[in-house]
């Protein structure tokens, strides 16, 4: 039996429903079907939707809509019902045509033609509002791995993470909350290997400079960020790239700092977090250790004969990144560890021959 069968049934047993006739019959009316056109539709749909049931044929389209407010479960608790929880009511919930729709069928056209010009009633966009099960669209692009649908919020919405709870802010101005670290989505983005869309979701120059680091809570601090980036190569060569990054200051900021912006070259800035995380896992990842190792003492002893200031005027905040105390401008990032009792003896070579920096540490 299949998970959709069996979820099926179940939920029907719940809205009182006891054929499959009967679910057919309530699809036909919400299709607009009346009259003789219901049995009709019944007749010919029989063979199909048994099919449909028993794995041999995918769910028709047409069927998502009715089978939702049928039911009253989105189609994810359908396919599994540990998709989410939700209290399950046999009551009929409050539906309307929504995002888990466009989602599941993550059509291109669909989305820049209906789901974009979707106004609530205060006449702003939905597509920040939750619908009647308490989700964003958000949520339903990361359930379906809905790919068009990340280019879609990207290209529409600039859709980019704001570190500090994890949220991501998109123009017009408003903002998509998740409840844990996001990382889901972030497995999502990456699996479409399109570097650009990645980095401008995901912008770790930003969180850099604008101090987020500071929260162990955000995904750059998180493991399973670090491994998303290891597993992907496309992702793990671009830690070494030294790019330029402007970064304009809120207002507040320039008022603190008389000045509307800074900017500086590095390479990217979980490079250390990617490194450490390595360190920790040589059986997997020990030749990304290696290579981060080997740039490392190459980069840090380029930085260290470049720098300008004294020792005393610089500190390294907790992703390795050289400030300027006066004005805490990043200066460059270095190569650190911090793992402690590495037992692997090429490993340990590389370590002992890593430049390292004698300043004080503003750490994570």
């Amino acid at each position: 039996m299949t998970n959709l069968k069996k979820n099926i049934d179940h939920y029907m047993e719940l809205k009182g429903i006891k054929m499959y006739s009967h679910l057919l019959r309530k699809i036909a009316v919400e299709l607009g079907y009346k009259g003789d056109d219901i049995y009709d539709f019944i007749d010919r749909e029989k063979a199909n939707f048994s099919k449909t049931l028993k794995g041999k044929r995918p769910l028709k389209y047409d069927y998502i809509v009715p089978l939702e407010k049928i039911l009253g479960v989105p189609l994810a608790r359908m396919m599994d019902e540990d998709a989410y929880k939700l209290p399950i009511e046999k009551e009929m919930v409050p539906y309307v045509k929504g995002f888990r729709y466009y989602a599941y069928l993550d059509n291109r056209e669909l989305y820049e033609k209906e789901l974009s010009k979707l106004l609530a009633q205060d006449g702003k966009s939905t597509i920040h509002n939750m619908d009647e099960f308490g989700k964003t669209f958000l949520d339903y692009v990361v359930e379906y791995n809905s790919v068009n649908g990340v280019r879609f919020l990207h290209n529409f919405y600039k859709i980019k993470l704001r570190c500090w709870n994890n949220q991501f802010q998109t123009e017009p101005e408003g903002i998509f909350w998740t409840h844990d670290t996001g990382v889901e989505f972030c497995r999502l983005v990456a699996s479409i290997g399109d570097l650009q869309l990645f980095n401008d979701i995901y912008d770790s120059y930003h969180m850099l400079a604008s101090g987020s680091f500071g929260n162990p809570y955000i995904l750059y601090n998180q493991d399973d960020f670090y491994e998303i980036v290891m597993d992907h190569e496309y992702l793990f060569n671009d830690l070494f790239n030294i790019k330029t990054y402007k970064y304009t200051f809120s207002r507040m900021e320039k008022k603190k700092q008389g000045r509307d912006y800074m900017t500086f070259n590095s390479i990217n800035p979980i490079i250390n977090g990617c490194l450490n995380y390595s360190l920790k896992h040589l059986d997997k990842y020990k030749k990304q250790a290696e290579e981060i190792l080997k740039f490392g003492i190459r980069h840090n002893t380029i930085v260290k004969e470049s720098l300008i200031l004294k020792p005393e005027d610089i500190y390294i905040d907790g992703f390795g990144g050289l400030r300027n105390i006066r004005n805490n401008d990043v200066i460059d990032i270095a190569i650190e560890v911090n793992v402690k009792d590495i037992r692997d003896g090429n490993i340990e070579k590389l370590v002992s021959k890593l430049p390292i920096f004698n300043m004080q540490h503003w750490g994570v």
